[in-house]
This record gives structure tokens, C-alpha cells and sequence, in this order.
């Protein structure tokens, strides 16, 4: 009887070791299925958050920034929408209106100065010409005093003239010769120092003035801080007397550029390539699956990259958050008549189908 008992469970045992290997490999298949028939397989869900394509939040500082200014007067509050070029504050300027009028002051100095240098040299035009004429004038009584005394010492040798008139020509001679040779020296000197150059110094000088008034005129206009584009200001973090320098690190302003939003999701690498471009798109809020949207992929990084911190694209938050790699896409927002879309920086869950 024990013999048998025996055998019983041996064949039972083994009846059962068939059937728990068949229910193991059919469960093995179960879970590899085919991707091709399987919906499931050509969907992926991510996280992702509202911004522009462009990114469009700026930190707005000065122009004239890290150089310390004062913020005089705020022109904006924060919600406003602002158009391009807009002034957004107003600054304490007067040091810089004192350098412009100085520079001013001394652009007029070398300009006297440059006038002054150009009649020096007109001056010294008259000097050249007036010497010119005297050593003329010195060469024809030179001329003159060569005949008399070539005269007088004709006459000499006929006995006509004495010793001493023949020496006194003589000596008129020499007089007009070493006159001759003076205005000569002066004539010569004053030609081969036209002081031109101090017209050039001059020129030179009023360029100089200029330079440092357009310095002056561009540190005033650098001394703002305008709407780059159209948009509006979402945080601001100035007031009156605000002080701007080397050691600011906060903006005056966040600034949301005016462009169409879109949704930046994040597919984890493994995923990656059920994500094309073009696919249909179901967003919903992160924490809100009542807030519903669809849209489509418009773009497609072409980079697996680190995460992005997902704190709507704030300038002091855009930061890598962890080593995990992602391939970043950018979805569409479809507008829904009647319901309110998602607002900028709105954390979503998005998933993608082909």
C-alpha cells in the first residue's frame, strides 16, 4: 500500500511540474509582446511644462549693467503688458547729464583751441611772406652796393676815386652782403617751420572731445532699461531707489515675451523612439486631470541632454537637475473656444501617440 502511495505522488508531482512549465512559458510570452499589436506600445506618457518655443522669459537689468545706477521712478507693475522698446524705469541721471555738459565745455576749448592754432599758422604764412620779400629786397641792395663799389674801384684805378671811398663802398658791400645772408637764414627758417602741426594737435584734440562726448551721450542713453519685444512683465523686483552695481544678482523684471505657448515634455531615453514628429498629443494638468488639452509634436530635439529643472523657464531656474537624459520635444497647444489653455509655467502630463 505504501508502494503505491508512493508512486501516486511521484506521478502526480510530475504532472504537475508539466503544467506549471507550460503555464511559465505562456507567461513568458505574455509579458514580450509583439510591439506591432500592441496599441500600448506606441504610446508614451511624460512630464513636461508650459513655455515658448523661443523660451521667452528674460531677466531685464539695466543697459548699463553691471555699472552702478539708481532707479529713480518704476514705469511698470507687474501683469503689464508692455510693448517693444517700452521704458520700464527711470533713473537717477544727473551725474551723467554733468558729463555730457562738460564734455560739451570741452569740445567748445578745442575748438578755440583750433581756431587759435589756425590763425598761428595763417600767421606764420604772413612772417614767410613779408621775409620773402625782405630778402628780396636785401638781394637788389646787395646788387646795388656790388656796382657802386665796382664803380667806385674803377674810378680808383683812374685816379678819380680816393682810398677811403673805395673802402667805404667796399665796406656797404660786405654790410648788404651779411643783410642779404640774415634775411635769407630768416626766410629759410620760417619755411621750414610752418607750424602746421598745430592745427593737426588741435584737429586731433576736438576728435578726442567728441569721442569722450558720444561716450557720454551713450552711457546716458545705456543708463535704461527698455521692453525688448512685446510682452508682458511677470515678477518685479525693483522699487524707488533700487541700487544697481557689480554684486546685483536679481533682475529688475522677469519678462514673458508675447509668442504662442507651447508644451517642453521630457521622454526618458528608453522611450525615445516611439516619439515622432507629428504625433497627437493629450495634455493634461500634472494635478488637475479635469484641465484637458491636445495638441500634436512640432519639434523634436536632436540631443539627448540632462533634465531641465521644469520651473517654467525662469531665467534663475534653468538649471540641470539631475544626470538622467532626455530627448526634449516641443508640443502644440490646440485652442479650445469657450475653455481656458494652460498658463505659462503650468507643470503637464502629456501623452504621445503616433
Amino acid at each position: 500500500m505504501t508502494r503505491t502511495r508512493v508512486v501516486a505522488f511521484l506521478v502526480v508531482l510530475g504532472v504537475c511540474g508539466v503544467g506549471l512549465t507550460a503555464l511559465m512559458a505562456a507567461k513568458g510570452v505574455g509579458d514580450h509582446p509583439d510591439p506591432a499589436a500592441s496599441p500600448a506600445e506606441t504610446r508614451v506618457t511624460c512630464l513636461g511644462h508650459v513655455d515658448t518655443e523661443d523660451r521667452g522669459v528674460a531677466g531685464l537689468f539695466p543697459g548699463n549693467f553691471p555699472i552702478p545706477s539708481t532707479v529713480k521712478k518704476v514705469l511698470v507693475k507687474e501683469a503689464a503688458f508692455v510693448r517693444a522698446d517700452q521704458p520700464l524705469l527711470e533713473f537717477d541721471d544727473k551725474m551723467l547729464k554733468l558729463k555730457n555738459e562738460e564734455a560739451d565745455i570741452a569740445i567748445n576749448i578745442a575748438l578755440n583751441e583750433q581756431a587759435k592754432a589756425e590763425a598761428t599758422l595763417k600767421g606764420h604764412k604772413a612772417q614767410t611772406d613779408a621775409a620773402e620779400l625782405e630778402l628780396q629786397s636785401k638781394e637788389e641792395e646787395f646788387k646795388s652796393k656790388k656796382a657802386e663799389f665796382d664803380e667806385t674801384k674803377r674810378l680808383f684805378d683812374l685816379k678819380s676815386k680816393n682810398k677811403l671811398e673805395l673802402e667805404a663802398a667796399e665796406a656797404a658791400v660786405k654790410s648788404a652782403d651779411l643783410n642779404l645772408q640774415a634775411a635769407r637764414i630768416k626766410w629759410q627758417g620760417l619755411k621750414d617751420n610752418v607750424p602746421s602741426y598745430l592745427v593737426e594737435e588741435a584737429k586731433e584734440n576736438v576728435k578726442r572731445m567728441q569721442s569722450l562726448k558720444d561716450q557720454a551721450q551713450h552711457a546716458l542713453a545705456q543708463q535704461a532699461c527698455k521692453a525688448p519685444a512685446d510682452g508682458t512683465i511677470i515678477r518685479s523686483f525693483v522699487t524707488e531707489g533700487t541700487m544697481f552695481g557689480p554684486q546685483t544678482k536679481e533682475p529688475a523684471f522677469w519678462f514673458l515675451k508675447e509668442a504662442p505657448l507651447v508644451v517642453r515634455a521630457e521622454v526618458n531615453q528608453e522611450f525615445a523612439r516611439r516619439v515622432a514628429l507629428g504625433a497627437s498629443a493629450s495634455i493634461e494638468d500634472e494635478s488637475d486631470s479635469q484641465q484637458k488639452w491636445t495638441g500634436k509634436v512640432i519639434k523634436v530635439s536632436d540631443q539627448f541632454l540632462p533634465k531641465r529643472n521644469t520651473g517654467g523657464g525662469m531665467p534663475d531656474l534653468m538649471v540641470i537637475s539631475s544626470d538622467d537624459r532626455v530627448l526634449e520635444c516641443l508640443v502644440s497647444i490646440d485652442p479650445a473656444p469657450g475653455k481656458p489653455g494652460p498658463r505659462f509655467g503650468q507643470k503637464v502630463r502629456v501623452t504621445l501617440a503616433r
